[in-house]
């Protein structure tokens, strides 16, 4: 750590600083009287130096602030294009066209603040500790937490663009997390949902059927309210808020109701709340350029819990961003005060911070068997969905566990009865009028042995969708006119012809469900 400032050379480079006396033209608006410094500002506003405190009076001299100490100065900052003064009670922002002289006067008042808080008391330590974060600002040092968490972000999504159906598998559902698919309360987190993309853009993309703007959103809000987080706390601690938020966003969605949840938006809300615990428990850690003005965070978080995730509620888990926010919050603050010493936690954080990546590479091994599609693991799975209360919301989930066991060529009979319960709720829940779920019922009467049973159920399909081949050929493969093996391409992949032969109305409407 450098050495504190010497207050003596601080004092002279505040007066070298300062213009000439008002007799010999008061050039940058300073003059002296009753023990008071006033440094003029553009249209008729000052900053007032007091003897102890200073205070800010507005253009037109409209309204004063309160006055503040010079012991609660934590940093002062001269910026491109903004001197930016960090108290504990919040941030000051001016900007240099506030002064009369934009080159001079933020200056000026930088090094005449440094005098004032050179002459308290405390003044050397005050100094000393703006250094201090004046070299953390300066310093190039690697997030390694945020840098971990967006990367599996992205390396998750690139997976969801191979395997859809991997979403299913790994999203946060309160009713198979609490039955033992545990490895949710991980996985959800690097998830993140994928938007149909335009023909047009589909094109300029090579082909690529999405687009990941929620992974877009996510991963931006972790890189930058990450950087602000970790920059500060270190690595180790930032592991820890990680994980606070991850609770608190498991919470907020068990408390909320929500049935099925994705993304890192709840892991990017408890970054947001480290921060306001930052501001409001340990301002004097994070350097001035840091932080944000109180007012403004308090709207930005008034804008996003109160009107965007109520407007949008059906769209966004709005009770996963406050669980999240809340657990981020309470997460750096329990973690204590930083000081000179926050990059090098005590053990039992360090222990604490193994905790939270032994849990969460856990979470992401527990998924793999069923993302492979083991026998065991779909029986496991079919059971629990067996299990949960019948809902609408679950006939995706049941349709393709129904259809892995079905398809995957190793299932034993008492897999296809659970496959075939499956398909047969997700069929009642669509009432019926889902094309693909009755093919997924009938592959799996056809695979217990009940072809009379799967022919019915696809001549449903085709009744339904009766321009699409694939179900056409379903009927054949059933009824013995194609191998048992030979299953044809999935629906979609080709228009139908005069060869087909499809037994159907030309002129039947085409149904999209």
């Amino acid at each position: 750590m450098s050495m504190p400032p010497d207050p003596e050379r601080v004092a002279g480079a505040a007066e070298a600083a300062s213009p000439p006396a008002a007799g010999d033209g008061d050039a940058a608006g300073l003059d002296a009287a009753g023990g008071t410094r006033r440094i003029r500002l553009a249209r008729s506003g000052a900053v007032e130096l007091l003897p102890h405190g200073f205070r800010v009076i507005e253009p037109r001299g409209l309204k004063r602030s309160p006055t503040h100490l010079y012991d609660t100065i934590t940093h002062v900052h001269d910026g491109a294009s903004l001197l930016l003064i960090g108290t504990t009670a919040g941030l000051i922002t001016l900007r240099h066209t506030d002064f009369p002289d934009p080159k001079t006067g933020p200056a000026a008042l930088r090094s005449a603040l440094l005098e004032r808080v050179a002459a308290q008391p405390d003044g050397a330590r005050q100094l000393a500790e703006m250094e201090r974060l004046e070299a953390m600002g300066d310093e190039r040092r690697g997030c390694w937490a945020v840098w971990t968490v967006s990367a599996l972000c992205l390396l998750v999504t690139a997976l969801q663009l191979r395997e859809p159906e991997l979403e299913q598998m790994g999203a946060f559902m309160p009713e198979l997390f609490l039955r033992g698919e545990t490895w949710r309360a991980v996985t959800a987190h690097f998830l993140h949902g994928l938007s149909p993309a335009p023909r047009f853009v589909s094109w300029l993309l090579g082909g690529l059927p999405w687009l990941p703007f929620h992974l877009a959103v996510n991963v931006g809000g972790l890189l930058v309210l990450g950087h602000l987080v970790e920059r500060p706390l270190g690595t180790t601690r930032t592991i820890l808020v990680l994980g606070a938020s991850a609770v608190g966003t498991l919470a907020g969605i068990l408390y909320s109701g929500h049935v099925e949840v994705i993304g890192a938006s709840g892991l990017v809300a408890g970054l947001a709340g480290a921060l306001l615990a930052l501001e409001l428990h340990d301002p004097a850690a994070v350097p001035s350029y840091w932080r944000l003005p109180r007012r403004l965070f308090f709207g930005a978080l008034i804008l996003q819990f109160v009107v965007v995730d109520q407007i949008f509620d059906r769209y966004v888990a709005g009770g996963a961003h406050l669980g999240g926010f809340a657990g981020g919050y309470v997460g750096a603050w329990l973690i204590g005060r930083v000081s000179g010493n926050a990059l090098v936690p005590e053990p039992r954080l360090r222990l604490a911070a193994i905790g939270v990546v032994l849990v969460s590479v856990g979470g992401l091994l527990g998924i793999l068997p069923l993302a492979r599609h083991e026998p065991a693991a779909l029986e496991r799975h079919a059971m629990r969905l067996l299990d949960t209360p019948a809902a609408l919301y679950l006939n995706v989930h049941e349709n393709a566990a129904a259809w892995f066991i079905a398809t995957e060529g190793e299932a034993t009979p008492e897999a296809l009865d659970l496959a075939i319960a499956l398909a047969d709720r997700a069929v009642t829940s669509t009432q019926r009028l889902h094309p693909g779920h009755l093919d997924t019922l009938a592959e799996a009467l056809f695979q217990s042995g009940d072809a009379l049973g799967a022919v019915l159920t696809i001549e449903e399909a085709m009744r339904l969708a009766p321009f699409e081949p694939y179900y056409f050929e379903q009927r054949r493969r059933f009824l013995g006119e194609r191998h048992p093996d030979d299953r044809p391409p999935p629906p979609g992949t080709r228009a139908p012809d005069e060869d087909d032969g499809l037994p159907i109305d030309p002129n039947a409407p085409r149904v999209v469900v």
